[in-house]
């Protein structure tokens, strides 16, 4: 009897201050649902021999090399490869789910105003790291991606709910992926 294939998900996102929750997503995934989980807060991202001196590099080859890809958007910035990675997911087409925290989506709105002109291209806005945004470059993050599927958050529990329906049935999403 073969054996059945695991599916691979990469959970990208800032890891500071999202430590506990990005474990306990991983930790549903693997046991829950058996998922192999790609995320480099782990050091479960294969870095290719080209690679071992370019994080980033290695990174953007796990979005390739995944099946499935969870963006979280937190109100973290960090060094901006996980904006990369998203943005490499969209590019290829890899099948994606994005979810962002509820501040994200207000602080998009709060400052639309000066982010675009009347042509809608990006500004040279830019805001001060504060207690509740690092950088301005989280509202970039959302923005890119904002036409795919972005589920809102404000909890922890939400974020959870969310990621059990989408992927608890793992054999329904290896048959999606084959078809």
């Amino acid at each position: 009897m073969a054996k059945k294939r695991k599916l691979k998900i990469m959970i990208s996102s800032t890891v500071y201050g999202s430590q506990d929750i990005l474990e306990q997503i991983a930790a549903v995934l693997r046991q829950q649902f058996g998922y192999d989980v790609i995320m480099s807060k782990e050091g479960s991202v294969y870095v290719p021999v080209q690679f071992i001196d370019n994080p980033e590099g290695a990174c953007l080859q796990a979005v390739n090399d995944c099946d499935l890809f969870l963006g979280i958007i937190f109100p973290r910035y960090g060094s901006g490869i996980t904006h990369k990675e998203f943005k490499e997911a969209v590019r290829i087409g890899k099948p994606r789910w994005f979810v962002a925290h509820e501040k994200i989506e207000y602080l998009r709105k709060l400052f639309e105003p000066y982010l675009f002109d009347e042509e809608k291209h990006r500004t040279d806005f830019e805001l001060k790291k504060n207690s509740v945004l690092d950088s301005i470059k989280v509202v970039d993050m959302y923005n890119d991606v904002r036409y795919n599927w972005v589920q809102s958050f404000t909890n922890p529990g939400e974020l959870l709910f969310f990621i059990e329906q989408q992927f608890k049935d793992h054999k329904k999403r290896l048959i999606e992926l084959e078809q």
